[in-house]
């Protein structure tokens, strides 16, 4: 089998954390990894974002990550990638030409790529595949109780019609979660049987439990704390006002409590375009009389993560809108409990008073009320159900094979 796929924004070899550069990043780049050990050939085509990039990089016999000329080489908004959908489609099918390549099936993530495979397969006739990610009616509909920024309702508008379009005329699509799959069937009015659920995964070789007191000693994290840990993109969405008020809430109680902030990216650009909401948080944290206990940590690379983990007594995922939701079955396969919004996927992930509790979103109340519940019964509590849940629903080998399975069947469908 041959795949094609297409991950416009999302280089899965970007520095995770930073903006632009998350859950689908982190997804694409574990998904090929894993498919291409078990002998599947990829091509994954992603935008050409950075001069000093290389175009082509093999990562293994089967695999390579292939940037595309779409627009300017430098970091581009989302909002601006409608202009560059013809460009990139345009730049495969010349490669595909150029090199003889015949594909089994098209993979595409979110709209913009959806779009693009769309294009290609109009072309080359091949089965398509499409993974949402996020879907632009529901995220509308979450994120207006909050704030739009400016001009983002005339976005979500051919956003919303585009995603429908994906649906109708892809032959397949894969959905994260049973929430999503109820979801992607109600929205688009398409079939029951057109939409698969297979789950995003963790891998538990990287993300593993280690003791607390040693996770401790190597960060030098002193014993007596109480250590709340965020990790995620720094941005409004995903909610760390609300987690900053909700630890207000914590330290009330919890004295000797601290909070860790993991996320932002490296480059001077990026560090440039996070330096407001990072300036805002911080000063926030000074407001509330927090900030000695706040520690904005900077990003840290994926294999490092664990020690963040199990160093933590519990990590907050405080999303305002999440369709699933990566950070919090890493936390999980650390044996460490999750508090999260009660949004999207999270709903199915984090398993209720089991591996930790759902908060409302923006709702600093109950999110500091959540975060003292699992303070009180200390983290021993959840660790067992936390492994199991990640062990037995989250794990890539058998996603992989889950994968492999499905993709086979719609290429003989389609044949």
């Amino acid at each position: 089998m041959r795949i094609l796929l297409i991950s416009d924004h999302a280089d899965p070899l970007a520095q995770i954390g930073s903006k632009e550069a998350g859950g689908q990043n982190i997804y694409v780049l574990y998904l090929v990894r894993f498919l291409s050990q078990a002998g599947v050939l990829i091509d994954i085509y992603t935008r050409w974002d950075r001069k000093n990039k290389r175009e082509i990089i093999k990562i293994n016999g089967n695999l390579r990550v292939i940037r595309v000329k779409a627009g300017p080489k430098k970091y581009m908004p989302r909002d601006k990638f409608l202009d560059v959908v013809d460009e990139f489609a345009g730049n495969v099918l010349k490669r595909i030409e150029r090199e003889d390549l015949n594909y089994d099936v098209i993979h595409t993530n979110y709209w913009f790529s959806g779009l693009i495979g769309l294009k290609i397969k109009e072309k080359i006739k091949k089965p398509l595949v499409h993974v949402y990610h996020s879907i632009g009616q529901i995220r509308f509909d979450s994120l207006k109780k909050f704030k739009l920024q400016e001009g983002e309702n005339e976005f979500f508008k051919k956003r919303i019609i585009a995603e429908k379009e994906i649906a109708r005329r892809a032959d397949g699509i894969i959905s994260t979660s049973p929430v999503e799959k109820v979801i992607i069937e109600k929205l688009f009015g398409i079939s029951d049987e057109k939409i698969k659920v297979i789950t995003i995964g963790v891998d538990t070789r990287i993300f593993r439990p280690l003791k607390m007191k040693k996770a401790r000693k190597i960060l030098k994290v002193e014993n007596n704390k109480k250590v709340i840990l965020y990790i995620g993109r720094i941005e409004w969405r995903k909610g760390v006002e609300t987690l900053l008020c909700a630890f207000k809430e914590v330290k009330k109680k919890y004295r000797n409590s601290i909070l860790y902030i993991i996320g932002g990216g490296k480059s001077v650009s990026v560090k440039k375009l996070e330096e407001a909401e990072c300036k805002r948080l911080r000063d926030m944290a000074q407001d509330l009389n927090i900030e000695k206990d706040v520690f904005f940590v900077g990003s840290k690379k994926q294999r490092e993560l664990y020690k963040y983990f199990s160093a933590a007594d519990v990590c907050a995922v405080p999303s305002y809108y999440e369709p699933f939701g990566i950070v919090p079955l890493e936390s999980m396969a650390c044996g460490t409990p999750v508090v999260a919004s009660r949004t999207g996927g999270l709903k199915f992930s984090v398993r209720y008073g089991k591996t930790g509790y759902l908060a409302e979103p923006k709702n600093c109340k109950d999110l500091g009320e959540k975060l003292i519940m699992v303070l009180e019964n200390k983290k021993d509590f959840y660790r067992k159900d936390c492994i199991s849940r990640v062990t037995n629903n989250f794990n890539w080998e058998k996603i992989v094979t889950q994968y492999q399975d499905y993709l086979n069947q719609l290429i003989l469908k389609t044949k």
